[in-house]
């Protein structure tokens, strides 16, 4: 069969779509990996797939996507990038209906997808009860995806080097406005602006206990920071370039972490990869709402904490909390084993067997304009700016700051004075 894997972010999903289409390909598939936001329509029109495995459906584009692929006759699987929550932890009083609306997909994508791939069997039996997909038999846990770079062989720290910080920031949601939805829910939901001041306060704490933390230990460790896929670079740039090393966004963590001797998050699955190669972590200031995840290193509150911590920690092993990491496995992500990519490969292998594909796939994506809005126009207005969508390329017209919906794809984009053309964010 010949397969399109639409890879989501440079950072991590590359990687294991990479590993992934070269299991499929010792099954003697023909696989290529493109870039979903970027190359995503072109690859289908141009390549004309049997079979499209694509990104989480969390947004209106996402499921015009995968609905113009089944309509065209492809073959639709879904690999979920994230492990998602525990059954607990989805029906405790804690966790919102936009949290769940979020978790589960807002959209109801079933009419377009024939198999979701997810971590573990927990999440898996939650999709069948609570999510779109109804058929048990269409959603398959995998285990960790996450995880499989780092058990390729000849993967290892590499210690030639002088001591080193990693912080790894997860503060995305302030690159945007505060009343922007980036997320995969209606506009009417006031979810991100509670997230966005949440991040707000917490970026601002730690762009503060950097500098200080460099005062402090910066002649005995070097610093490095990665952001979060999603997050911009540019405010730690001005912050902190002078003292810190700022990878850039297309960086994976398995390579940055390969040479650092500490990792500072703030409630990160990164956690999980400095543990499988022998790094200490901490979880300073968590914002991840899944207590599994914001559990398994140490949690920190204060920069006294911190900087104390930073001095007496032993780097040269890992100080996870394996109760949790236990849990997380047995409960969330499935197998931490290296094989969740080989396991995902046999899953789709089997379901193609005995299927006759015949796809009807256009030479271009078809361009219309179904989501045109009263601010958005299609000739240019006094006073307008020349927008351009980063995804679908059309070019139109609105007021030079602000927020605007693509009229061609549905793509929701932010504009600043800084960025003429803004940067878009999957809707």
């Amino acid at each position: 069969m010949k397969i399109a894997i639409l890879t989501l972010t440079n950072q991590r999903d590359d990687l294991i779509d990479g590993i992934l289409a070269n299991c499929l390909r010792k099954l003697g598939h023909e696989v290529n990996v493109r870039n979903y936001i970027y190359a995503g329509r072109e690859a289908v029109c141009y390549e004309k797939p049997d079979v499209v495995i694509h990104p989480m459906v969390g947004g209106r584009y996402k499921l015009d996507f995968v609905k113009k692929c089944k309509e065209w006759g492809c073959e639709v699987i879904v690999r979920r990038g994230e492990a998602g929550v525990t059954s607990k932890v989805f029906n405790s009083e804690n966790m919102s209906e936009d949290q769940r609306d979020l978790i589960l997909g807002y959209w109801n994508y079933s009419p377009y997808v024939d198999m979701e791939l997810v971590w573990g069997a927990d999440f898996a039996h939650l999709l069948a009860l609570e999510g779109h997909l109804k058929d048990r038999r269409k959603i398959k846990w995998c285990g960790a995806f996450a995880f499989d770079p780092y058990f390729a062989p000849g993967f290892e720290r590499d210690r030639n080097h002088k001591k080193t910080i990693l912080f790894a920031t997860g503060f995305s949601t302030c690159d945007c406005r505060s009343d922007y939805c980036e997320c995969g829910l209606p506009e009417e939901s006031g979810y991100h602006e509670r997230i966005y001041a949440r991040h707000r306060a917490a970026r601002d704490k730690w762009i503060a206990s950097i500098k200080k933390l460099h005062q402090r230990y910066g002649n005995s460790w070097l610093f490095e920071l990665k952001v979060r896929p999603g997050e911009m670079e540019e405010e730690y740039v001005t912050e902190l370039s002078d003292i810190v090393k700022i990878h850039p966004q297309r960086s994976s963590s398995s390579e940055v972490l390969r040479k650092v001797d500490m990792l500072i998050h703030s409630g990160s699955t990164m956690a999980i990869e400095a543990h499988l190669m022998g790094i200490p972590s901490f979880n300073y200031i968590n914002v991840n709402p899944d207590p599994f995840i914001a559990g398994v290193s140490r949690n920190v509150e204060t920069y006294n904490e911190l900087e104390r911590l930073v001095g007496q920690t032993d780097t040269d092993r890992s100080n996870i909390n394996y109760a949790v990491l236990r849990q997380l496995e047995d409960l969330l992500y499935g197998a931490i084993d290296g094989k969740a990519c080989v396991r995902a490969a046999d899953y789709i292998d089997q379901h193609l067997k005995g299927l006759k594909i015949k796809t009807d796939i256009p030479n271009t994506w078809p361009k219309t304009t179904e989501y045109l809005e009263d601010n958005v126009h299609l000739e240019k207005q006094k006073s307008d700016a020349r927008w351009v969508c980063p995804c679908c390329r059309n070019v139109y017209y609105a007021a030079p700051n602000g927020v605007t919906r693509c009229p061609f794809c549905s793509m929701q984009i932010q504009m600043t004075s800084k960025a003429p053309v803004g940067q878009g964010v999957l809707k």
